[in-house]
């Protein structure tokens, strides 16, 4: 029998056309050995990176340890805060339908609507930060204010009341301006008022 390479193997007697060929040894014993003393190697060098990893970490100074009193401070719950609904696409902040007093409010009242779907409803309840940008426009109706989350959404709406404007139905007094969102809901509810 021809002598093989080590670590292969050679196929024994074929019957018929097929020809006797050398395959790797895949499952030999040598090989075997190898692969297990590699893998005891980088299990050890594994484990070994993780206990250095666990210990330094356990070391490090928390930044809760030197806080003191604020550190009992943030374990207080979060008080509600006003919310108010946003229409989607823009953005806007609805003040049509007032102030909700938190968001679990907002968001059950947004549910009990006839036209609620998770997806495609308009209306969501989301935090809006400061500022808030806001067009105020006059009609014959009066003083409005239309204030979004963003600028953007503000700027997409300026462009239809741009066209109204053209028209001579409206005017537009502020355009995008920055405002906090309390000077908007103020300013929001004087115009109301006016209106009354």
């Amino acid at each position: 029998m021809p002598l093989t390479a080590p670590g292969k193997t050679r196929l024994g007697p074929t019957a018929g056309n097929r020809t006797n060929r050398v395959r790797p040894g895949l499952y030999t014993q040598p090989l075997m050995r190898r692969t297990q003393s590699a893998t005891v190697v980088g299990l050890a060098a594994g484990l070994l990176a993780l206990v250095s990893i666990a210990a330094c970490t356990a070391s490090a100074p928390s930044d809760t340890q030197d806080a003191g009193p604020a550190a009992e401070v943030a374990d207080d719950p979060i008080a509600p805060q006003p919310t108010f609904i946003n229409l989607l696409p823009w953005g806007k902040v609805d003040f049509t339908r007032g102030q909700f007093a938190s968001m679990a409010e907002c968001n059950t009242f947004v549910r009990a609507l006839p036209n609620y779907s998770g997806y495609t409803t308009a209306e969501r309840c989301q935090p809006i930060d400061d500022p808030v940008y806001c067009t105020g426009w006059q009609d014959n109706e009066g003083d409005h204010l239309d204030c979004f989350k963003g600028v953007g959404g503000c700027e997409v709406e300026l462009k239809r009341h741009d066209l109204l404007a053209e028209s001579g139905t409206r005017t537009i007094a502020t355009r995008c301006e920055p405002s906090p969102l309390e000077d908007a809901w103020t300013r929001y509810q004087a115009d109301v008022k006016a209106k009354q």
